[in-house]
């Protein structure tokens, strides 16, 4: 039963893996070039293609099929964890994602006589294992880590795998059902992942709604902290015999009610109720009692149902803004599947089970949180230097993940105010990572965040001195689909009571070309809540040429274009081959000296520096 479960533990989260590679390749490299919908169809197919785990299995049989799928998941997963090339990786993650659904399928499916199926205890346990090793690698996946690192880890990790299907393939091996009611159960797999990684599992998103991570401090691992002692408990009182079913379906819908209520602190503390509630539904949705079948193809119907529901709320959350009414929905399956599957609910786990899950999920979050730096702050400089940088939500320009080029870019340039357009803290299509936390910590400097996108999407300004007077705009959106929600963080930058501050702004502007009128009614409303401040610096993203009316606007209110004091022609995107100016920083009451852009392909746009001095007191 140990290597069974190993077995389940291993496959799962290398599943997981090829769904983070595979949904921020296809958002990354293909957002803009395929309308939203043609995106959500390639993806409907990849995932939809777990179907054919009932031929699969029929053709095959239960030893060949696990075998064949899970070796191709295990190839597929340590090739894009070794070659991280945008095409590649969207190749393998497919790849992946098509067997790792149906090995899943086809490893529920086959049983020994009289043995339960390994996924009840494997899937809580992986839940729990992936939030400890995003604690552990401060939010970046293991197969998104350096390379030195990533590779041996997932090398060692196929080892395991393949001596945990040695031990399941060695046993007699037939194919089970767990009839409509149990395939109902798993129908919900699918929905319950969705509603995890977007929110029962997710560190930052369990922050976030609690009003943490928006004024600095190691949000994101307090999150995960919470998650892993939701966990913990959960784990602990199934090993005392609390009625599953019940308690997954009350813990999901009031964690879940909770933090989407948005409540200061109380909402944070909801994450723990539904991580719980995610662990223990986990558990119940897959242990349904099987009879005896002639092919899996029930179980491939449940499964092959719930990652087609996974996909299409999963681009329904996504493409219309972060709105929460698809994660409600899937919520919702989740727990009306949880109360209807078979009443025997997962068997009572052992007390060492329960405890090894219980110390995973919290004393690796906790020592994640007790190891994160915290930055300090202190005095108002007469000068200082300034950059701004659109970080391409964590990637660079040949759309990799890359927090760590990006930390030496700006490591390099050594800027003590730092402003961010594109910052993403949580979000399940780009691999989950939260880029505030992660550059913030490794800076070692503060910051201050401004959603525009939900909560876990925005703008930020970092900055080593004091940061006060926070105010975060949002302008008027624009209907349909074509606009994005967009708007602007401004603060005051040094010692509150001293002479030398300066008012810094950023924001990103529309990125519709056709829109420059809409462009400019974001500058009228940012120089509204500018005011007449000075000294003042305005960064952007400005998704503009520098003769564009929109920013006229900006210089003809007496912001002088601080960026090409040392020459150059201020191109900023593409990184790799520039070709564009749409990056600038704007100043007044300020004089400026050594402007440029930064050439680094660390993001798919160029950043800009400027050492300014204040020219009033």
């Amino acid at each position: 039963m140990i290597g069974g479960v190993l077995f389940a533990v291993i496959g799962f989260l290398f599943l997981l893996s090829a769904i983070h590679v595979f949904t921020a390749t296809v958002y990354q490299s293909l957002f803009g070039l395929l309308p939203n919908t043609t995106l959500g169809v390639i993806a409907l197919i990849v995932f939809a293609l777990s179907l054919l785990a009932a031929v699969t299995g029929s053709r095959l049989g239960p030893r060949r099929s696990i075998a064949a799928t899970g070796f191709v998941l295990a190839v597929a997963t340590l090739g894009f964890t070794a070659i991280r090339w945008a095409p590649s990786d969207l190749v393998l993650s497919t790849i992946a994602i098509v067997a790792g659904t149906q090995w899943l399928t086809l490893v529920h499916a086959a049983r020994s006589p009289g043995r339960a199926g390994p996924l009840a205890l494997a899937l809580p346990l992986a839940f729990a294992v992936d939030v400890a090793l995003r604690s552990t690698f401060a939010t970046i996946p293991v197969v998104a880590a350096p390379v030195v690192l990533a590779l041996p880890l997932v090398v060692i990790a196929c080892l395991l795998f393949l001596a945990g299907g040695i031990a399941v393939l060695g046993e007699p091996l037939a194919w089970t059902s767990t009839g409509p009611r149990g395939a109902l159960g798993l129908l919900a797999v699918g929905p319950l992942l969705l509603a995890a990684e977007t929110g029962g599992t997710n560190g930052a998103q369990v922050a976030a709604a609690g009003g943490l991570g928006i004024d600095g401090g190691p949000s994101t691992q307090i999150g995960l902290l919470v998650i892993g002692i939701g966990m913990a408990v959960a784990a602990l009182a199934v090993a005392r015999g609390v009625p599953a079913r019940p308690a997954a379906a009350a813990a999901i819908t009031v964690g879940a009610a909770l933090l989407w209520a948005h409540l200061p602190w109380l909402s944070v503390a909801a994450g723990a109720a539904f991580a719980a509630g995610i662990l223990i539904a986990a558990s119940a949705l897959t242990s349904a009692p099987p009879a005896e079948a002639r092919s899996p193809w029930l179980a491939s119907l449940g499964f092959g149902v719930g990652w087609i529901l996974f996909v299409a709320g999963t681009f329904a959350h996504y493409a219309y803004f972060a709105v929460l009414e698809p994660l409600w929905v899937m919520t919702a399956v989740a727990v009306v599947a949880v109360l209807l599957v078979p009443p025997s609910g997962p068997a009572r786990w052992r007390t060492p089970f329960a405890a090894g899950l219980a110390a995973v999920a919290v004393l690796l979050p906790a020592v994640g949180l007790a190891l994160t730096p915290m930055p300090s702050v202190g005095g108002a400089p007469r000068s200082f230097r300034v950059m701004t940088w659109n970080v391409h939500q964590g990637f660079d320009a040949y759309d990799i993940a890359a927090l760590e080029r990006q930390v030496d870019t700006i490591s390099h340039e050594g800027p003590d105010v730092l402003v961010l357009e594109e910052v993403v803290r949580g979000w399940l299509i780009d691999e989950q990572h939260d880029v505030l936390g992660y550059l913030s910590a490794r800076l070692g400097m503060p910051y201050v965040f401004g959603p525009t996108i939900g909560d876990l999407y925005g703008n930020a300004i970092l900055s080593k001195y004091p940061i006060t007077d926070v105010r975060r705009v949002h302008y008027a959106k624009e209907p349909g689909a074509k606009y994005q929600p967009r708007g602007a963080i401004i603060a005051r930058i040094g010692d509150p009571g001293t002479s030398g501050r300066a008012l810094i702004a950023v924001t990103h502007l529309d990125e519709n070309h056709d829109a420059s009128a809409v462009r400019m009614e974001q500058v009228r409303t940012l120089l509204g809540e500018v005011g007449k401040d000075t000294p003042a610096i305005i960064a952007c993203d400005c998704n503009a040429h520098p003769d564009a009316p929109e920013l006229k606007l900006i210089t003809e209110s007496g912001y002088g274009d601080l960026a090409l004091q040392s020459g150059g022609d201020g191109l900023t995107f593409p990184a790799d081959q520039p070709v564009e100016r749409l990056d600038y920083i704007f100043g007044v009451g300020v004089i400026a000296s050594q402007g440029r852009v930064v050439s680094s392909t660390a993001s798919d746009h160029r950043a800009v520096v400027v050492n300014v001095t204040l020219s009033v007191r």
